[in-house]
């Protein structure tokens, strides 16, 4: 693998023990989940991962440490224009192929069980657990996705402004009636 190339898929626990590093940009239309939210083109967008795998005393715990950074320009919820976004994730996340290993963390820990590889579910239960090291620095930065992405300050084009509540006043339908049952009496 050249320094530039990011792996697909990861051995953790092999790849840790060799203590595997990785920083470069890939084109953000490699996040497939984050692009789906992008609005206009992301052509020239850019994803900047630190990553480090490494091991702890326990040796069956695999740490993924790193920064990943991009922007990715999404739909305001309030004025329906593009609002650019900024994702920032400082990680320390804990690999782990058996849940009983949990345990061993601190409470506050980020973790995540690694599944089944495509070799055990074909019967090779000795082969190693592999992961898609780019859907879980994705997964670091689909957290800090907004909900509703908004702009600090925009144009509520479909909120009413203050001269539509003004106006909205003036019309009152039950002024009308009103003015009937002054004239009933």
């Amino acid at each position: 693998m050249s320094a530039n190339t990011f792996p697909a898929q990861i051995e953790p626990f092999k790849w840790a023990e060799q203590g595997f590093t990785w920083s470069g940009s890939l084109p953000l239309s490699r996040l497939v989940r984050i692009s789906r939210e992008a609005v206009g083109s992301i052509d020239n967008q850019l994803v900047t991962i630190d990553c480090k795998l490494s091991m702890d005393a326990y040796h069956r715990i695999a740490w993924l440490d790193g920064h990943a950074e991009t922007k990715v320009s999404t739909e305001c919820q309030r004025c329906l224009e593009p609002v650019e976004i900024t994702l920032v994730s400082d990680f320390h996340v804990a690999l782990v192929d058996d849940e009983s290993l949990i345990e061993r963390l601190d409470e506050d820990a980020d973790f995540i069980v690694l599944g089944e590889s495509e070799a055990t579910t074909k019967g090779d239960f000795d082969a190693p657990a592999t992961a898609d090291l780019l859907s879980l620095i994705e997964d670091e930065l689909l957290l800090l996705m907004p909900l509703s992405p908004k702009h600090d300050v925009c144009e509520h084009k479909h909120q009413p402004t203050e001269e539509d509540l003004v106006e909205e006043k003036r019309d009152n339908p039950f002024d009308v009636l009103a003015g009937l049952k002054g004239k009933l009496n």
